[in-house]
């Protein structure tokens, strides 16, 4: 097995997903769901690794800021499924002269996925070999309502907000 098989194969193994679920969390494939980590850590099976834990690794404070990592973690998976087609289609390849185009392709994603991937942990401390756990801790939802809609809710927030003072 080449050392780009092995590099290819060990980013393979995170399969990422950037998708918003609609529930209290959001789980990349191939991490522990949020919900289950106790349980998990609480029931090593025989031979297993240590016990691991989940540890905060970056916030992110806004809607937007949300989207754009989302988007991020898009490009990466992306790139990563790009190389792992290139080095199909190179070890399959027997012209020597096409084999020798495909690895130079092969090496270029590599390099443009290793670079955005340094981009990914430095910015957010997230990288293409680790599996996240993603946990919603606030969400807004907005409808599109008219003018008098608006200060009727408004209206009725305010009387809410007297009435609990009280």
């Amino acid at each position: 097995m080449t050392k780009t098989t092995r590099r290819i194969l060990l980013l393979s193994a995170s399969l990422l997903t950037a998708s918003l679920w609609a529930t209290d969390t959001v789980s990349f494939p191939g991490s522990t769901p949020a919900a289950a980590p106790a349980a998990a850590a609480a029931t090593p099976a025989a031979g297993a690794p240590k016990q691991q834990k989940l540890i905060k690794v970056c916030s992110i404070n806004t809607a937007q800021g949300f989207q754009e990592f989302q988007a991020n973690v898009q490009v990466v998976q992306t790139q990563r499924q790009l190389v792992i087609d290139a080095n199909t289609a190179y070890e399959k390849e027997t012209n020597a002269a096409k084999k020798k185009e495909l690895k130079t392709k092969l090496d270029e994603l590599l390099a443009k996925l290793n670079e955005n991937n340094q981009t990914m942990i430095k910015t957010y401390g997230f990288s293409l070999e680790r599996s996240y756990t993603v946990a919603v801790e606030k969400a807004d939802v907005y409808m599109l309502v008219s003018d008098e809609e608006a200060a009727k809710f408004e209206k009725a927030q305010a009387e809410a907000a007297a009435a609990a003072k009280k």
